[in-house]
């Protein structure tokens, strides 16, 4: 297995610029003069009769700076193993004057437009996964606090999130103890977690190793599987490099694997 994931990763990387998904941008959410977009990427055979597989995946940037292409690497990966990715932006600090809280709200109702818009976007709502970087991986999270959409989540893929932004953490100690607990991942684990794979540095001082390891301990209570892979010497953000970017797309399709969201004969 460990090969055939290897040769795909591969293939992937030798995909020539002509071959690749050109995105379309769409607009889900207006707050008085602001459009907030997302970006689908569809699969190179994608057939507008059939209902995909999909992973949406917000970006990073401290809740403070827009990075909407972080994850277009990752998205046309994921093209190539029969995924529509979708990228969205939400309202920051630099641009909007917001604090986290706009972000989540911005991200609960992005999923919510997803969900009541599947159909229209050819996403198989039973097969909807759902990842991030750092602030985008609290994004992520922070998706699934609500019942009536956490069951639409079949997974969670998440790259150095932030778990923590309650008093005392990391989070509120770079913000002056200014802290988030009403969307603090951490502090609202509950029952039907969705299956999680976190992709985290032992050096990051962004959000300790530590409190991901308190946060599987945690979901572990609930019943819930979450794995963590630990990239030994690596300080926050090293996903994006192209060493860890195979590496973490390697994990990622032996987790969907796993879940049987993915066809062995890739």
């Amino acid at each position: 297995m460990g090969k055939l994931v290897s040769l795909a990763v591969i293939f992937f990387l030798s995909l020539n610029i002509f071959s690749q998904s050109i995105p379309t941008t769409h607009i889900y959410k207006k707050v008085d003069t602001i459009e907030l977009k997302f970006k689908i990427y569809k699969p190179y055979t994608f057939d507008s009769n059939k209902e995909y597989s999909t992973v949406i995946l917000f970006h990073g940037g401290g809740f403070n700076n827009r990075f909407e292409n972080q994850f277009k690497r990752h998205a046309e990966y994921f093209n190539t193993r029969s995924f529509i990715t979708i990228t969205p932006v939400y309202r920051i600090k630099n641009l909007h004057n917001t604090s986290p809280k706009e972000s989540y709200d911005d991200a609960k109702d992005f999923l919510n437009y997803i969900i009541l818009n599947s159909k229209k976007y050819n996403i198989n709502e039973d097969r909807i996964f759902i990842g991030g970087g750092s602030a985008g991986g609290h994004l992520a999270l922070s998706t699934i606090f609500q019942d009536n959409t956490r069951k639409f989540v079949k997974g969670l893929i998440l790259y150095n999130p932030i778990v923590d932004t309650g008093p005392n953490s990391a989070f509120a100690n770079r913000r002056n103890n200014k802290d988030f607990l009403e969307i603090s991942p951490i502090h609202n684990i509950k029952e039907g977690h969705p299956p999680t794979i976190i992709f985290h540095g032992s050096l990051d001082k962004i959000e300790p190793i530590e409190k991901i390891n308190e946060y599987k301990e945690k979901v572990s209570s609930v019943g819930s599987r979450c794995e963590v892979i630990i990239y030994p010497n690596q300080d926050h953000s090293f996903f994006n490099q192209q060493e860890f970017f195979i590496k973490t797309c390697e994990e990622v399709d032996k987790f969907l694997l796993s879940l049987n969201y993915l066809n062995k004969s890739f």
